[in-house]
């Protein structure tokens, strides 16, 4: 028989075959919904993650004075800021084998100082002072803040706002932990320099004697102070290190892409995995920088007179110099002492 000797389908016989069909009542099944935070593998950190086919057309057709599109702009933003913490990354791995570990495998911050001087003229001489140091971490921030900016920006186009009272309506991108940790690092960091290079370049003319030694001078002239910020400074800098690298190397919750229940689980470990090691990291440094260089005590002799005199100038910090006597001084040290003024009259 042919498709020709079949009589028409009609409305009519359509609608009442549909009808005729059983209906079954099922049962609800979750379904994995695109996340809307930040922190969700659809909304990626990293640059090379961003896919411009989901941005809005004008992001990817206009330009602006450089000739960029909105999304390779946005592109060139975020990895400047990845990699930007290439240089500090080494960096940071030299502080803190020297302001943590050396002072926890020695128990003596004499030793320890001698490995921290003996590495200093690497990462404190010029130009690679300022090229591994204070230009990359500068154009980390400074990139940071204009990805934020950027971010709205597009927020902005994609919901069609034109007029500044509509700019004002749209929110800003969510802030993550580690970017927060970031925001509250910088003007601990900045403090950090202040004490350690700035200063006692203007008061000395030199760093060269601020060590380890200095540190626990200044714990032991105010032990509450001087703990609490370096709790504070290690704990929010070791949170926003190891959050980081986790993102840069894609270790992160975000980047588990697993859905349902076992996905949920997964990221969850992997958000306990980074914080685990985040903690271990700041036990580590405040063991090391509290637990053994805090407890060192008071410098002695002239080697103490010009620390006082660094604190002493250092702003909103009310310091006041101790009282040192000769007998205070060792006999080593008063030998160390006498060398160098043999050595300085020749």
């Amino acid at each position: 028989m042919s498709s020709s000797d079949l009589p028409p389908l009609t409305t009519s016989d359509t609608r009442s075959s549909i009808s005729a069909i059983p209906m079954h009542e099922l049962e609800p099944s979750p379904v994995d919904e695109e996340p809307s935070d930040s922190s969700s593998p659809f909304y990626p950190s990293n640059p090379s993650d961003i896919d411009d086919s989901k941005l809005p057309h004008a992001s990817r057709t206009s330009t602006n004075f450089l000739g960029l599109t909105p999304a390779r702009t946005l592109h060139l933003l975020s990895s400047v800021q990845k990699y930007a913490t290439l240089p500090p990354a080494l960096y940071l791995t030299m502080h803190y084998t020297n302001t943590a570990l050396i002072p926890l495998l020695t128990r003596n911050v004499v030793e320890a100082d001698k490995y921290l001087l003996l590495t200093r003229p690497y990462y404190q001489s010029f130009p690679l002072e300022p090229l591994l140091i204070f230009a990359p971490i500068v154009t980390h921030v400074v990139s940071g803040v204009a990805l934020r900016i950027y971010r709205r920006r597009i927020n902005a186009m994609r919901h069609g706002a034109e007029t500044r009272a509509d700019r004002r309506t749209i929110p800003w991108p969510k802030l993550s932990l580690t970017s927060a940790a970031g925001y509250i690092l910088y003007p601990m960091f900045v403090a950090h320099v202040l004490m350690q290079r700035i200063i006692p370049q203007k008061v000395e003319g030199s760093s060269a004697g601020v060590g380890l030694r200095f540190f626990a001078h200044g714990v032991a002239h105010d032990p509450i102070i001087a703990n609490a910020f370096y709790t504070v400074f290690v704990s929010v800098a070791s949170y926003h290190f190891v959050s980081g690298a986790a993102k840069y190397l894609k270790l992160s919750s975000e980047y588990v892409t697993e859905g349902g229940q076992s996905g949920a689980m997964r990221r969850k470990w992997t958000r306990r995995a980074v914080n685990g090691v985040a903690a271990t990291v700041a036990a580590l440094w405040i063991a090391g920088g509290l637990g053994v260089v805090g407890r060192a005590g008071k410098g002695v002799g002239w080697e103490a007179s010009n620390w006082d005199k660094i604190y002493a100038a250092m702003p909103l910090v009310e310091f006041e110099p101790s009282r040192y006597k000769m007998e205070d001084v060792s006999s080593e040290r008063w030998t160390a002492v006498k060398a160098i003024l043999r050595y300085s009259d020749r």
